[in-house]
């Protein structure tokens, strides 16, 4: 159990402060986790603005840190308590969260095309095992570059695509937010050439329809496809998916995303 337990804390406040200590001196694991106790503790489960402060310090230290798996436990109790009273502070959480995973990917990026950029001669001061390493592959440099750099930072990027939608679905009071995701993590896959996290996205929101029509027919937060509103977001999501395949020349993506349409449809027409 760890020294800094959400329980010792009587208000958040004091939480969030210990936190910022142990930033300051460079503990940001320490941190984190005196964060993610007072998050899951059963003490805490009213909202208030000072958790949503809490929440976004949260999620930078889990970017910080790349703690995908942290980020959800946190953000699962926290949909818990927002999606109720203050579905907006939910929102304004999840797109901070998506807003910095998506900026330390970009900037990894970057730095890997200006480390490659900045230097004149490849061969320059090559040990022995370079130089023989350059005759199997003449962009060893940059591949060396982009798996030490920029691949651990698009995964973890993913990762967080994966969870928003997981923690997000199937939740009538989250299904703009969902939709936004959806688009995001599609955007992601076509401006990256992620032709395989594309088909996984497209195969995970299929199971969450799936499941909304079947294992959650009866939930009392779900999402009602007859109402136009909730029909045209998933509609203009499964418009979206066709569009990237297509840009994408996934075919057989696109032609399972026409018939994810013709389905959608028809669902509805029957409902």
């Amino acid at each position: 159990m760890s020294r800094f337990h959400g329980q010792q804390f009587a208000k958040p406040e004091n939480a969030l402060k210990r936190a910022e200590e142990l930033v300051a001196v460079g503990q940001k694991s320490a941190a984190l986790q005196a964060l993610h106790d007072v998050i899951t503790s059963k003490r805490h489960r009213t909202w208030q603005k000072t958790l949503e402060k809490i929440m976004c310090k949260y999620v930078e230290l889990c970017v910080d840190l790349r703690k995908g798996r942290m980020a959800k436990e946190g953000l699962i109790p926290f949909r818990i308590i927002c999606q109720q009273v203050n579905v907006s502070s939910l929102e304004e959480v999840i797109k901070y969260f998506l807003k910095l995973a998506t900026e330390r990917a970009d900037a990894a990026r970057s730095q890997a095309e200006a480390l490659l950029e900045n230097v004149e001669d490849l061969d320059e001061l090559a040990s022995p095992e370079d130089i023989m390493l350059s005759y199997v592959s003449a962009d060893k440099d940059k591949d060396r570059t982009d798996r030490e750099l920029v691949t651990p930072w698009f995964k973890f990027l993913w990762e967080t695509y994966r969870s928003v939608l997981e923690i997000l679905r199937n939740n009538n009071k989250l299904e703009a937010l969902y939709a936004m995701t959806a688009n995001r993590a599609f955007q992601f896959c076509l401006q990256y050439k992620r032709t395989t996290e594309f088909r996984r996205l497209c195969e995970i929101l299929r199971n969450h329809l799936t499941n909304l029509n079947n294992k959650y027919r009866d939930g009392r937060d779900r999402p009602d496809l007859t109402l136009p509103e909730t029909y045209q977001l998933y509609l203009e999501t499964r418009f979206e998916q066709l569009k990237v395949a297509v840009e994408l020349e996934l075919w057989q993506e696109a032609f399972r995303s026409i018939e994810d349409i013709h389905g959608l449809i028809t669902l509805v027409k029957k409902q």
